[in-house]
């Protein structure tokens, strides 16, 4: 599946520290900012969860302990607008958005948002998992 071209409005927003809008956004604000503008899926902010702490962690715990909501997805299943939790110094604490054709959009402290092959030397042996929003079909055998 081919990058969808909604992905280019995304690409550049500034990254900032616990940040929920366009005007900065951590990897988990950025996932949830596209989850509510291009499939209406409002994903909670968990800010006050981390807010005063800077391990970026615990923003990929969010959706492995929510697990009753999420659907984990087999590599090479994954599809647009499912979420890939990154491994970063060997432990779970990146989020991106799955885009197509093993793309992600996500944002990096130091960096804006870019769209980027997860597939790549840099992540491929960092992919701690690919996780679809349950909510997205009622009947998990449904193909997207």
């Amino acid at each position: 599946m081919p990058v969808p071209i909604w992905a280019g409005r995304y690409i550049g927003l500034p990254f900032q520290g616990h940040g929920r809008d366009r005007s900065g956004l951590d990897c988990w604000g950025l996932v949830r900012l596209v989850m509510a503008e291009q499939f209406g899926i409002a994903l909670p902010s968990h800010i006050h969860e981390y807010e005063r702490t800077t391990q970026v962690e615990k923003i990929a715990q969010l959706v492995e302990r929510e697990a009753q909501k999420w659907k984990l997805v087999s590599a090479g299943s994954e599809d647009c607008g499912d979420v890939i939790v990154l491994r970063v110094r060997g432990r779970p604490m990146h989020v991106g958005l799955v885009l197509g054709d093993e793309q992600m959009l996500h944002i990096e402290r130091g960096i804006d948002s870019v769209i980027e092959r997860y597939n790549g030397l840099h992540w491929a042996e960092r992919i701690a998992g690919f996780y679809r929003y349950k909510s997205v079909y009622e009947d998990d055998s449904e193909e997207r």
